[in-house]
């Protein structure tokens, strides 16, 4: 008993610093106040210098008005928790540029890492601003913190991920994810048919999701029959099944400019045409990303 309590700490221990080491470095998002929109809120670049045995870190916070020169740059201190949750606390502005109309506050609140988006999500509160409140939400970042005058990046950042945002979208790494995962398989039809069955509408909308939320992406639609009919007749209802799947994602919102259509008959058969089961399987509509 004693060893299996010993075995059930270790794997708790692990991982509880697996989380830990997750959160270390650099995330950027957006900050807003209670009453603004993500594309109104402020850029936001967090950085945590994780202690992965006690939880505890150090880190900075660099907050900047989108498209505007000023910024402030922030010392944090506080904690992980068991459950992935970041407690900060910012206890001093090392370096800030103001105007009359933008005024620099110091914040605490949380964060919590939510594996289904691949956000960092969270509120905070004003210490010495009054009645000042919002929410954060950040993203793992693939750049360094500006520690300068000189912003981390172009604002244009802040436009797109507030997009990614009223679209639903989790972060990029996670499409990314999806992408590489995603299982390809084929859309049957029936005998000399072009209808699309039902069955396969749930395939066709979770790939339309995957082609919208990465805009370099484009889908190739590729028809085909089986052996029974001439050349001729063959090449046409190919087409025809694939346009009828490609009008179907342009229905689900995907854009005719990223779909790319090829109709090839009975000439590339998944597999032989000898039976009425190999028969069903050549009556199809392949897929490829490109």
């Amino acid at each position: 008993m004693k060893f299996s309590f010993a075995i059930i700490a270790l794997i708790f221990t692990s991982s509880v610093f697996c989380q830990r080491h997750s959160l270390q470095g650099v995330w950027q998002g957006i900050s807003t106040t209670r009453t603004q929109k993500p594309e109104q809120g402020m850029a936001l670049w967090m950085e945590f210098d994780i202690n992965t045995k006690t939880g505890e870190f150090t880190g900075f916070a660099r907050y900047e008005k989108p498209y505007e020169e000023f910024f402030a740059y922030k010392k944090m201190k506080g904690t992980v928790t068991s459950d992935s949750t970041l407690e900060f606390e910012e206890v001093s502005i090392r370096k800030k540029e103001e105007s009359s109309f933008l005024i620099w506050c110091k914040n605490f609140g949380d964060l919590t890492y939510n594996s289904k988006t691949g956000y960092l999500e969270g509120s905070w509160r004003s210490s010495d601003c009054p009645r000042q409140m919002g929410k954060i939400i950040l993203y793992r970042s693939r750049y360094e913190m500006s520690r300068t005058d000189t912003n981390s990046l172009y604002h244009s950042w802040v436009d797109n991920f507030a997009g990614d945002l009223k679209r639903g979208w989790p972060a990029y790494y996670v499409r990314d994810a999806e992408m590489r995962n995603f299982e390809m398989r084929p859309v049957l039809f029936d005998h000399d048919k072009d209808s699309l069955k039902p069955e396969f509408r749930p395939f066709l909308e979770q790939m339309a999701k995957i082609v919208e939320s990465h805009s370099d992406l484009r889908i190739k639609i590729i028809g085909h029959t089986d052996s029974n009919g001439t050349d001729e007749y063959n090449i046409d209802l190919s087409r025809r099944r694939a346009y009828q799947v490609k009008n179907y994602l342009i229905k689900l919102g995907v854009r005719e400019d990223r779909i790319v259509i090829e109709f090839r008959g009975e000439r590339d058969p998944a597999t032989s045409n000898a039976t009425n089961e190999g028969k069903s399987l050549n009556r199809r509509v392949d897929f490829e990303f490109i």
